[in-house]
């Protein structure tokens, strides 16, 4: 293990550049890596599904902070290696590999330098909505010299639809060239038909006894730069109603945490029938809940993106909408333009669009407009084989 003052993320950087030109690169070594207080899951799992498939790989999964021993045992089962965080044999598969896989940016693995023999992809681990990397409403010098330097490092970034290539460029400062209009690899999770691991079967057969033959409706928002819960713009009273609510219409809600966010449910609803908390550890993949979800709330966060290959009902809802636009993140894009259906600013409007929907038994609902700006693909696309045709290219498989 690596002695306490070496710990630090500024440290570790150091160390891999100090070394990594004396080790040769195994180009048939990879490494996932997974974002500090993040979960192993989306574009990284199908990801490693292919490869794995391809068996041509070693696999090895880094992750700088520890990891859930259910995710761990589900990883070797598969014959992935798990890479502890502060120990010299991970840093010697960072310094040897010969493709790293992020799904947030490479500093996760502590790289600061391009090396001529490893190839470095950036599988974005979701479609920005909300403003990202150098587009932020505030970005630190050091911050934005970090996102400089990462764009020098890149060989592929991926992106769901042009709009999307475009803002991505912007955002990450790399040539368009580079980013492939692939899809991203985790939309194969809203797919029934995806083969699962036991860990994610077990969590499939969770969720379908927790819908049973209720209405699922899932709220799934972002988290706030300032600290504060989303979950915490509905007071124990709206809490009580919603209960009383979800209990007349024969439904469900489904409270689903950013990795950001909150780890436990709001006090007043650890006892509710009708409220279930799906937190990130439990419930790995935001997208196998979708498969379940009859109606999606959510606020700034992206999943709605997803959501929108299914053609079911998205509704908004936000009380600090005002503050989130000007004084947090901002948009990618025009708001107003850009979400698919009602956005509600109070609980009472939120209710009222809930119930309307629940009335008229609202099934199908296709936004063309929206999902014609975010996906060039449907659900009819086998996204194991757009990654496959980009990673081919790259000689990577």
């Amino acid at each position: 293990m690596f002695p306490k003052r070496w710990r630090s993320r500024e440290k570790k950087s150091q160390l891999v550049q100090r070394f990594d030109w004396i080790f040769p690169k195994n180009s048939k070594k990879l490494i996932l890596v997974v974002k500090k207080n993040t979960e192993f899951s989306g574009n990284l799992r199908v990801c490693a599904d292919l490869i794995l498939k391809c068996g041509k790989h070693k696999v090895f999964v880094y992750k700088d902070d520890s990891m859930p021993s259910s995710i761990k045992i589900a990883l070797k089962k598969q014959g992935i290696i798990v890479l502890e965080p502060n120990s010299w044999r991970s840093f010697y598969h960072i310094l040897t590999s010969g493709t790293c896989v992020f799904s947030h940016v490479p500093r996760d693995a502590h790289l600061t330098k391009k090396h001529k023999d490893r190839k470095v992809l950036g599988l974005w681990h979701g479609v920005a909505f909300k403003n990202i990397e150098s587009q932020m409403l505030s970005v630190a010098d050091s911050k934005m010299q970090l996102i400089k330097n990462n764009a020098k490092l890149y060989d592929l970034l991926i992106a769901s639809s042009e709009i999307d290539k475009q803002y991505m460029a912007k955002s990450f400062l790399v040539n368009e060239d580079i980013i492939d209009v692939i899809g991203l690899p985790r939309y194969e999770l809203l797919k029934s038909s995806y083969l699962f691991d036991e860990l994610l079967d077990w969590q499939k057969k969770k969720l379908n006894g927790i819908k049973s033959d209720r209405k699922f409706i899932l709220y799934a928002p972002t988290f706030r730069e300032n600290g504060s819960s989303a979950f915490d713009q509905i007071d124990n009273k709206e809490w009580l109603l919603l209960n009383k609510f979800l209990e007349d219409n024969n439904s469900v809600l489904g409270l689903r945490p950013h990795s950001y966010d909150n780890k436990r449910p709001p006090l007043i609803t650890e006892d509710m029938d009708n409220i279930v908390w799906l937190s990130q550890e439990v419930f790995t993949e935001s997208n196998l809940i979708l498969q379940f979800v009859d109606i999606l709330i959510v606020d700034f966060s992206s999943i709605w993106i997803d959501f929108l290959l299914l053609d079911r009902p998205i509704l908004g809802f936000a009380k600090d909408f005002d503050h989130y636009c000007n004084q947090e993140r901002g948009f990618a894009y025009n708001f107003d333009d850009t979400f698919p259906d009602i956005f509600a600013h109070n609980f009472k409007d939120l209710t009222q669009n809930l119930n309307q929907l629940l009335a008229n038994d609202s099934q199908f609902t296709e936004y063309f407009h929206a999902k014609n700006k975010f996906h060039r693909y449907s659900l009819q696309t086998n996204y194991l084989d757009t990654l496959a045709g980009s990673l081919k290219r790259l000689k990577i498989i």
